[in-house]
């Protein structure tokens, strides 16, 4: 009897271990099916995560492929057409999704003006637009609809646009989501800023491998020179001073304009306060000035002393120069404007000393060109170039020089300055007005330009750059 018993409960053990293994059996497999589908959640909101940045750049990419169709509705001679300026407020296009105020309306209605390829996000509208060059049509709702930009749904709102001398630069949100259900899924959000970019055969001040504004002091804006039958008179400060370069730009002053540079990144503020009023552009495209190359006819030259206030004899053509000497307190006028004049140094005797260009007469411009120096020590008083009688687009100077060109002085100086092979620095109390194209251009100490838009440099708008900024990322 007691053998029977011990047979029982070794039966019941077995029956407890198997039981045991099979609990512990079940949990495992359990774990083991809660990891396989946290793993396969967790894949398949990374693929998610993947295909909005996919959809996002490539939406980029669309506005910049069609940069030069988009940037037409934008010009200051159709943005009144085809826009309304208002209070932030929803479109009466939008969808019951990622609603958005906006300040930008389509012109004679309450729509966002919107492109998207899902009609959870609202109604498409955007103006007519054709390409900036070839002026060929471009229905940008089609097309933004048609495109594929991979898996996710995407839609771009005009938010707001920034006005630049009365052309616009729009800022876009642009919005993806995963799938059909806007509930459901990954939404990424950024914000798109855009920049005009210039297309023009001249530039105001140009320093090609280098534009530093020093100083505070040293601002720039521009006038819009007008004669009036008897004299020029150049109106009120305008905010059309383009500056630009190859290279860096440094800024630690305020431009009332623009500041375009090739190299991307290549603008740095340096001081507290510094800014450009009228928007900035880095990269390539952003400028198409180039400076000139200089040519010299001369094959002999003559000198000439200058004792009495006269105009320097006219040569025989070419009109070459050597060393023109003006005596202390005397004037040479140089007011042909026919022929170029070629000089190859001056040297002013005392600070009274300078150069009178007459009274140019209008549509008509003096260019003179300095071969090897400008004053002695390359240093030119402003007080020596009296040119109080013509705006600064009738005197050109092309400085053939490898020296550095300094131009100072208490004083004002009006004409418009190329020196394709030196640096060029204007310091000093000095108010310099036209423009100035070098190897290197430095303004610094107290000194101020101011450009001269009859030189034909005012922004003449070719393209719109784009640049992502803000993204944020969200699973729903």
């Amino acid at each position: 009897m007691k053998h029977t018993n011990e047979k029982g409960y070794v039966l019941l053990g077995v029956l407890l271990l198997t039981f045991l293994s099979l609990l512990v059996t079940a949990g495992m497999l359990d774990s083991a099916a809660s990891n396989a589908k946290t793993r396969a959640i967790v894949n398949t909101q990374a693929d998610y995560y993947y295909e909005v940045e996919k959809t996002l750049n490539n939406v980029v990419g669309w506005l910049q492929q069609n940069s030069k169709s988009l940037v037409t509705p934008f010009l200051a001679a159709n943005f009144a057409s085809n826009f309304t300026i208002t209070d932030p407020t929803l479109g009466d296009n939008e969808g019951q999704h990622f609603s958005v105020p906006t300040m930008v309306k389509m012109n004679g209605t309450n729509n966002s003006v919107m492109l998207s390829n899902n009609n959870f996000f609202g109604t498409n509208a955007f103006p007519a637009a054709t390409h900036i060059d070839t002026g060929a049509n471009f229905d940008a709702a089609t097309s933004f609809a048609t495109t594929d930009f991979g898996g996710a749904n995407a839609r771009i709102i005009l938010v707001w646009a920034k006005e630049t001398d009365s052309n616009y630069q729009p800022i876009f949100r642009i919005d993806v989501v995963t799938g059909n259900n806007p509930d459901r899924g990954v939404h990424s959000f950024s914000y798109v800023y855009s920049g005009l970019v210039t297309s023009n055969g001249g530039a105001g001040f140009f320093g090609e491998t280098q534009l530093d504004f020093v100083t505070p002091n040293n601002n720039c804006a521009s006038y819009k020179y007008v004669h009036d039958g008897a004299n020029w008179n150049k109106g009120d400060k305008r905010k059309n001073c383009p500056a630009a370069s190859d290279g860096v730009i440094n800024i630690g002053s305020k431009i009332e304009g623009t500041a375009d540079t090739t190299l991307d990144p290549g603008i740095n503020y340096t001081k507290n306060g510094a800014n450009v009023s009228e928007g900035t552009c880095e990269g390539a495209g952003c400028h198409s000035y180039n400076l000139p190359p200089l040519a010299n006819p001369c094959t002999s030259y003559v000198d000439i002393t200058i004792s009495a206030n006269i105009d320097l004899p006219l040569l025989a053509l070419p009109q070459c120069y050597g060393t023109v000497t003006v005596n202390s307190n005397k004037s040479v006028g140089i007011k042909d404007t026919s022929t170029p004049y070629y000089i190859q140094a001056f040297d002013f005797k005392g600070n009274n000393s300078s150069i009178d260009f007459g009274t140019v007469p209008v549509g008509q411009q003096i260019e003179l060109n300095v071969l090897n120096n400008v004053s002695g020590n390359n240093h030119l008083n402003g007080n020596r170039l009296i040119n109080p009688n013509n705006a600064p687009h009738q005197v050109q100077m092309n400085y053939h020089g490898t020296d550095e060109l300094i131009l100072n002085g208490t004083a004002n100086m009006n004409m418009n300055i190329t020196a394709p092979n030196a640096k060029a620095t204007v310091q000093g109390n000095f108010l310099y007005y036209g423009g100035l194209q070098a190897k290197q251009l430095e303004i610094s100490g107290n000194s101020e330009i101011f450009y001269d838009e009859n030189l034909g440099s005012v922004p003449v708008i070719s393209d719109i750059k784009f640049a992502l900024k803000k993204t944020s990322q969200r699973y729903r």
